[in-house]
């Protein structure tokens, strides 16, 4: 046994492939692991895009908001739903629901759904505005959500 131990030779045949086998495998570990996070960091870029271009749509309507006299103001570019009506998907107790058809923009579409308040003193004027926005090619989703009064001074 110590005559095997105190080889001056070099590495056998065996001993060099089974270091080129483990070597193979923890190199392949680590390929599968950077091929998902270079996935995982598209998806999140993705994502991220779909947030921006919701912020921004929902900063339109904030705007739009500010001169508006009924929610129909609000959605501008936006065709409403008719045929089929909405639900709620508020936790606040709204009146009215009203669904629009989806709106393509660049890369992005827009799905806005506007809810409106019982005429008291409590909300008055306000409007519950839902949009989700989807990135066409990865289908990535950022929803966001807000109360607007319409015609607040500015």
């Amino acid at each position: 046994m110590i005559k095997y131990l105190k080889n001056d030779k070099g590495l056998s045949l065996i001993e060099v492939v089974a270091a080129l086998l483990i070597i193979g495998i923890v190199l392949i570990s680590f390929f599968g692991l950077l091929v998902q996070s270079n996935k995982t960091t598209h998806k999140s870029n993705d994502i991220m895009d779909a947030t921006y271009a919701a912020q921004i749509k929902m900063e339109e309507i904030y705007n739009a908001s500010s001169g508006a006299a009924s929610y129909e103001e609000i959605a501008g570019g936006f065709t409403l739903d008719e045929e089929n009506p909405g639900t709620s998907l508020s936790s606040l107790p709204t009146n009215q629901v009203y669904k629009y058809l989806p709106h393509e923009e660049d890369r992005f579409t827009y799905y806005l759904i506007v809810e409106t308040f019982l005429e008291d003193d409590t909300y008055k004027n306000a409007v519950y505005v839902h949009l989700e926005v989807i990135e066409n090619s990865t289908n990535s989703k950022a929803t966001m959500e807000n109360v607007y009064i319409l015609g607040r001074a500015k």
